[in-house]
């Protein structure tokens, strides 16, 4: 249900959310996965996911990455990034923020199980109204979401459905500009 596109769609809103893990890959382990998805909404209520980051690392290589990453999207791009519950979350949140001045950063604590946070954007892709940009990591990402929630990883998922998530909720925090509205009528 999810087609693939050559080009991303002209304009809409971009968020950048990532689910971290922070276990380098050795030997016969599958560690979980640190995954950071750029996906856009279109004023017209589509979904494209534009990029997806992932890697399995130390703290100081997903550190690396994430402010790599955010270098590369722009200052424009907000990050979102999950707070585990504790003071361990908390502060591992404080100090990324800190490492990312000059960029918009928001925070959330996650709630529920991951496949019930994944509903509402399962409900686009069956609808047919979420795409993916050609790129060498669409394999990766179809095949963890054709086992989802049953699969071993589910990292691209969590983060894809909390950038879709951020995605309604900045749509329903902001009124619509005069372009956006003109695009309706």
């Amino acid at each position: 249900m999810i087609s693939i596109v050559d080009a991303p769609p002209a304009s809409g809103a971009v968020f950048r959310r990532w689910d971290l893990a922070a276990t380098k890959q050795i030997g016969t382990r599958d560690p979980d996965w640190t995954a950071g998805v750029k996906m856009l909404r279109t004023y017209e209520g589509r979904y494209c996911v534009l990029d997806i980051v992932r890697l399995r690392g130390t703290p100081d290589e997903v550190e690396a990455v994430i402010t790599a990453t955010a270098s590369r999207d722009g200052q424009q791009v907000p990050i979102v990034l999950p707070q585990d519950p504790g003071q361990a979350g908390v502060a591992q949140v404080q100090y990324l923020t800190r490492r990312l001045a000059g960029y918009r950063v928001e925070s959330v604590r996650e709630t529920g199980d991951k496949a019930t946070r994944a509903a509402p954007f399962a409900s686009q892709v069956n609808a047919g109204n979420v795409s993916l940009v050609r790129a060498p990591w669409n394999r990766a990402f179809l095949e963890e979401a054709a086992q989802f929630p049953a699969g071993t990883h589910d990292d691209q998922i969590d983060a894809a459905s909390g950038a879709f998530d951020m995605l309604v909720q900045s749509m329903s925090r902001r009124p619509l500009t005069d372009e956006e509205l003109e695009e309706f009528y």
